[in-house]
């Protein structure tokens, strides 16, 4: 999955830019029921944004019904979340 930001004053806000692209691969099945998305930090870390930005997109794709999140703690007891295509 690639996603391409634009400036802000050119694309608007990072999170608008996040979530169309994503919800345009979902829509044109470039991503599958069940493909999973990168976690927010790798996602913001790869687009050298903050890691809000992305969190906010993937809570607007996971209301309009294009995701699922899912959280679960890992074997030291963390707490982590997964996001995949609904």
């Amino acid at each position: 999955m690639e996603i391409k930001l634009k400036d802000r004053a050119e694309g608007g806000p990072h999170y608008l830019q996040i979530r169309e692209q994503i919800g345009t691969l979902i829509r044109a099945r470039q991503l599958a029921p069940g493909d999973a998305l990168p976690s927010p930090a790798s996602l913001a870390n790869k687009l050298s944004i903050d890691k809000g930005e992305v969190q906010r997109a993937y809570f607007e794709l996971e209301h309009a019904g294009l995701v699922t999140r899912k959280t679960a703690k890992d074997f030291l007891g963390k707490e982590k979340t997964t996001y995949t295509v609904k």
